[in-house]
């Protein structure tokens, strides 16, 4: 295949729904007896539980397209070459996760020539199950997204995530703070909850979602799609730091893309 027909993606979707929804049971049922796998870093860890959701998610991926790259968290890099490649974050909020918080989920993407063109985020937890495909729209569980007016950034909720400060360089964290006090200053309120609430940014709950600290794949390319097959602009913006992730509405976005992309 060339590239990704419509036909191809509505398979996918049937196909992996209730697999994802599976992966979400093996996380919610393991999170009152949580076993830790490795440590990342003094907080960040890994669970037994992610790295077998991974290889769940990895076997029922790779026996329906073997032929598919497949980029997890916590396993080996399979067929980096292909224009296809399915990345998965097996439960994206650990640190919630592993301290019985509900703001977790599973995210499963599919990207062609690095665009996502299929996404998946599952809270276990709600149930809800949140998909897009390019070109066909965005649900939630089986209904059609439908996104209210656009608001003004200044009666706009936004969740900013500002990611970890301390291994980063001065003038890198003085960029983030400056753009979070200017998001705060223009903005009605604004939310710090680490990108949990990133997703219901296509449900009304928030207005935009701004990721201050840097591009992270597994977390971001399966809301990237839902987002833009909502409605929204999703992009990642150039900064003096690099690229960050902005999502909203028009104005909103432009209003946002100012304060993110001046010094």
């Amino acid at each position: 295949m060339t590239e990704p027909t419509k036909e191809f993606l509505k398979e996918a979707i049937a196909y992996l729904s209730p697999i994802i929804k599976q992966a979400g049971e093996m996380a919610a049922g393991s999170w009152l007896n949580i076993k830790i796998a490795k440590f990342k870093d003094q907080r960040d860890v890994a669970t037994k539980t992610e790295i077998e959701i991974e290889n769940f998610l990895k076997k029922k991926i790779l026996s329906k397209w073997p032929e598919h790259g497949f980029y997890g968290e916590d396993t080996r890099r399979i067929n980096a070459s292909s224009d296809f490649q399915w990345l998965i974050d097996p439960i994206d909020g650990t640190k919630y996760y592993v301290n019985r918080a509900p703001f977790f989920y599973v995210h499963v993407a599919l990207l062609f020539k690095n665009n996502p063109v299929l996404g998946f985020v599952y809270n276990p937890i709600s149930g809800q199950l949140f998909h897009a495909l390019k070109g066909n729209g965005a649900y939630l569980n089986s209904e059609k997204i439908l996104l209210k007016s656009a608001v003004s950034i200044d009666k706009a909720i936004i969740d900013a995530d500002p990611g970890g400060l301390l291994v980063r360089g001065a003038s890198e964290k003085e960029w983030i703070m400056g753009k979070l006090c200017r998001l705060m200053e223009k903005s009605y309120r604004v939310r710090v909850s680490g990108g949990s609430l990133g997703i219901y940014l296509v449900t009304g709950a928030i207005d935009a979602y701004v990721d201050l600290g840097g591009p992270k794949p597994q977390d971001l390319a399966a809301r990237i799609i839902i987002m833009r097959e909502a409605g929204c602009k999703a992009e990642y913006i150039e900064t003096p730091f690099g690229k960050r992730l902005l999502a909203s509405r028009e104005p909103l976005f432009s209003e946002l893309k100012k304060i993110l992309s001046k010094q």
